[in-house]
């Protein structure tokens, strides 16, 4: 028993201190210079410096916030001045047009998304210190042919600009029959002896002054002149011809349904003329061909009677450089399409999706036409 205990004692000395001191920082020196030095061994010094350190990072904090909210809210209200004032490109439409081009410009998307479309009145200038674009079916003067109400646009389906404008869509005069019926022949315009019966939509001015402009042509882009013989010609036009009994009465809801009767019939007629009648007459407007205006066998070249819609920038010379991704997108064949489905006329742009059979006809003549002519009075009246 003895001896044990003494084998114990010295491991309890060896150690360099008592269980009881072990853990005090009085001995130690390390303990005691952690606790004296930064306040993490002393219970005392912690709450103050927490308290401290809290309420200044809670101020710290509260004036980010405050100067934050200042800055994003200046920069809210600097954006959205320059927003509103931002220019806007003014579309100036011709009356009667302007829900169309309307509907171009939402479903299209032009390059500037900030626009106004107004109404323009005939003959009206470009609002003074705005930049945009005239949009009129009343555009560039073309070249006078003397003697005659008539004016030409050479090579347009080639350039398809003409003066400073450009030109987005047409509606072409075409003869329209039944598709089993033949092509007309010069022959049967110009005389009664076959077989059939011309049409003639006689209380539209434009349908008479188209047909006297097709009956004093010479050759290819010369017609006669003098006024007399125009109005003269015009006036004897169904006494001369085989037109229908009072055919300057009739207006072209009466005209269409004569096409289909038993004997052969044919129309000559603005293509928008047939797509209105499609409207009312889906059967039939199915069994319709267009053709061009049967020309004499030595021509060799020939034109189209149309009217056209046309587009020109306006602007100081810095702003019409802005507007120069417009201009391409008014001549792509993506929106000339639409504007042709819009006013349910053919695209200018060659590429150009027709909508129907007989769009296709008369867009394949605009594209092998020489020149294009339109009557004076007929511009004069948009």
């Amino acid at each position: 028993m003895g001896k044990r205990s003494s084998e114990k004692r010295p491991s309890v000395a060896g150690s360099g201190a008592s269980p009881s001191q072990k853990g005090k920082p009085g001995n130690g020196g390390r303990g005691s210079g952690r606790g004296n030095g930064n306040g993490r061994g002393s219970g005392r010094s912690l709450p103050p410096v927490k308290f401290l350190f809290n309420n200044l990072a809670g101020e710290n904090r509260v004036r980010v916030l405050r100067f934050g909210g200042i800055a994003l809210g200046a920069l809210l209200l600097v954006g959205l001045v320059l927003f509103l004032a931002r220019p806007r490109v003014l579309w100036y439409v011709d009356e009667g047009i302007t829900a169309a081009w309307h509907r171009v410009l939402s479903e299209e998307s032009p390059p500037f998304a900030r626009f106004e479309v107004r109404a323009r009145a005939a003959g009206s200038e470009f609002p003074e210190g705005r930049f945009g674009f005239v949009v009129s079916m009343n555009g560039p003067q073309g070249e006078p042919v003397p003697g005659t109400p008539l004016v030409m646009y050479p090579n347009l389906n080639r350039t398809r600009t003409f003066r400073g404008w450009q030109l987005l869509a047409l509606d072409p005069w075409m003869v329209f029959r039944r598709h089993y019926i033949p092509e007309p022949g010069r022959a049967f315009l110009n005389s009664s002896g076959e077989r059939g019966s011309l049409l003639l939509a006689g209380n539209d001015p434009r349908a008479v002054q188209a047909w006297t402009s097709q009956l004093l042509q010479e050759s290819p882009g010369v017609f006669s002149p003098g006024e007399e013989l125009w109005r003269a010609t015009g006036a004897s036009l169904v006494q001369n011809y085989p037109f229908q009994s009072g055919a300057f009465s009739f207006a072209w809801i009466q005209t269409w349904p004569l096409l289909f009767r038993d004997d052969d019939a044919f129309l000559y007629a603005p293509l928008s003329q047939a797509r209105a009648f499609a409207h009312h007459s889906r059967h039939s407007a199915g069994l319709l061909d267009a053709t061009t205006f049967p020309e004499p066998p030595d021509w060799h070249s020939f034109g189209l009677q149309a009217d056209m819609l046309w587009a020109r920038p306006h602007g100081s010379e810095r702003r019409l450089r802005r507007l120069v991704y417009t201009e391409h997108w008014l001549a792509s064949a993506r929106t000339q399409t639409r504007i042709a489905n819009e006013f349910e006329w053919i695209p200018a742009h060659p590429s150009g999706v027709p909508y129907n059979t007989v769009s296709w006809q008369s867009q394949r003549a605009w594209l092998r036409s020489s020149y294009i002519w339109q009557g004076t009075e007929v511009v004069h009246a948009y």
